[in-house]
């Protein structure tokens, strides 16, 4: 049996189901910079570790 190999991209409803997001909230995190985007052939791509990066919550500096 072949161990399956996960993918570190995931498309768009991936990625709205693994953020718990909206639609409209992905494009505008995308146009705030926050989420990146990657084009591979006509498909919209979202990698796992930038979305955890991006999201994980920054501790202020004392």
């Amino acid at each position: 049996m072949k161990a399956k190999i996960e993918s570190p991209y995931m498309n768009t409803a991936e990625t709205l189901d693994y953020l718990r997001i909206c639609r409209k909230t992905l494009y505008n995190w995308i146009g705030q910079g926050i989420v990146t985007v990657y084009k591979i052939g006509n498909a919209n791509r979202f990698k796992r570790s930038e979305l955890d990066d991006a999201l994980r919550p920054v501790k202020p500096i004392m």
